[in-house]
């Protein structure tokens, strides 16, 4: 009886001491997300026209190889190679010794044939007056209208060949056909070069780089958009034909960069379409005309040109950075009034630098996540931080003065 006394006062003795134990212990706390810092930009509004854009070469607007045009020793150069020449500039001399005494020769043999005119005239006139009182036979005074006809007829032929040698020995002087920038000197002094037209030796080149053709192909259906611009732009007067509207009268703009440029600075117009479609490659040649007064543009150059095909209209554009991709699906992460983010599908355009436009999906001025956007999540507690992104939208050289 006592021993159950014993067990019944360990028990109760038990139970307090694990109470207290219990009550001692400090109640469990939950442990409080700290909100995901994001940065965020705003998507913006810019005026921009559409374009298309082609590789192209450049070509000078004038070549013309220099070649002797008279055989003989080249007696001196008057150019550096490479500078600037004008048209009619002296390039070459030839040796003009033999093609002045030829020239001479010409003259003196005029001065003889001259006189033998002359000399058959007044035998005419004599034999007349003789055949008009039957004192010469008719056949004589044929014979002297005759010589007189032959004489006059070598008097043309001398002038003709002095014609010929004064014609030779200005071609001693080789001079320069045009204006532009000439190259090396292919010969040296006291070398012989041979004339013909044709066959002559080539002494060098020159060509016209100011202003420079860039020539391109493109399609088809492009080309008739860049018409159809310009028709709604300028609508064409029915009562004129196409021969009396061509390509370079509807001065259609266009911008070329060069290989080591990130914009596209050079402003020209599109000058020339072919007249027929290549049916092997279904593409037609352009060619633009560009300013070169900088001599920059040199021929055999590969360029990109960008041509406008739309009216200047107002886009809403963001950061590449600031766009998600989820299998064929373009999407952004948009901060909503509630300031927790929400993914909305856009529809893409262009790229404009850094920058990409929107065309469907999103408005200016929304507020989007930066970067990062698999960290985001619909709906999540988020800190935000306004990012600084440059706009470096590469617009003013393609739409300057596309109206």
């Amino acid at each position: 009886m006592m021993l159950c006394k014993i067990c019944r006062s360990y028990v109760v003795l038990g139970s307090l001491l694990g109470m207290v134990i219990l009550g001692c212990e400090k109640p469990t706390i939950k442990p409080v997300a700290t909100p995901l810092k994001i940065a965020t930009v705003q998507a913006t509004s810019k005026q921009i026209t559409d374009y298309d854009e082609f590789v192209g070469r450049t070509g000078a607007i004038e070549t013309v190889e220099v070649r002797a045009r008279v055989t003989g020793y080249v007696k001196q150069i008057h150019f550096s190679d490479g500078q600037m020449v004008q048209e009619d500039d002296l390039l070459f001399s030839i040796e003009p010794d033999v093609y002045q005494a030829a020239h001479q020769q010409a003259l003196a043999k005029i001065e003889l044939m001259k006189a033998r005119v002359g000399l058959a005239k007044s035998k005419l006139a004599r034999a007349k007056s003789l055949i008009d009182v039957k004192a010469i036979s008719q056949e004589e005074y044929e014979e002297n209208v005759a010589a007189l006809t032959e004489a006059q007829a070598q008097e043309t032929s001398a002038q003709a060949d002095s014609q010929i040698s004064a014609l030779d020995l200005k071609y001693t002087e080789v001079r320069s056909p045009i204006s532009g920038r000439i190259d090396r000197a292919l010969i040296t002094p006291g070398n012989i070069v041979t004339g013909g037209l044709g066959t002559g030796t080539l002494l060098t080149t020159i060509v016209k780089n100011d202003p420079m053709f860039v020539y391109f192909d493109v399609d088809e259906q492009s080309v008739l958009r860049y018409q159809r611009l310009e028709r709604q732009k300028q609508p064409e007067d029915p009562s004129k034909t196409q021969s009396s509207n061509p390509l370079k009268s509807q001065e259609i703009p266009c911008f070329v960069q060069l290989g080591d440029e990130k914009d596209f600075p050079h402003r020209g117009k599109l000058d020339f379409l072919q007249n027929r479609i290549d049916d092997r490659t279904g593409s037609i040649k352009l060619r633009a005309l560009l300013d070169n007064k900088d001599n920059l543009l040199k021929s055999g150059m590969f360029v990109r040109i960008r041509v406008p095909v739309s009216q200047p209209y107002d886009a809403v554009l963001v950061p590449e950075a600031s766009i998600g991709v989820d299998q064929d699906t373009r999407y952004v992460i948009a901060i909503g009034s509630d300031k927790k983010p929400v993914r909305r599908t856009v529809e893409l355009g262009r790229s404009i630098g850094t920058w990409r436009v929107i065309t469907k999906g999103l408005d200016a001025g929304t507020e989007i996540v930066y970067r990062g956007l698999q960290r985001v999540r619909p709906g999540a507690e988020i800190s935000i931080e306004q990012a600084s992104v440059p706009l470096d939208l590469d617009l003013d050289p393609s739409t300057e003065g596309v109206q």
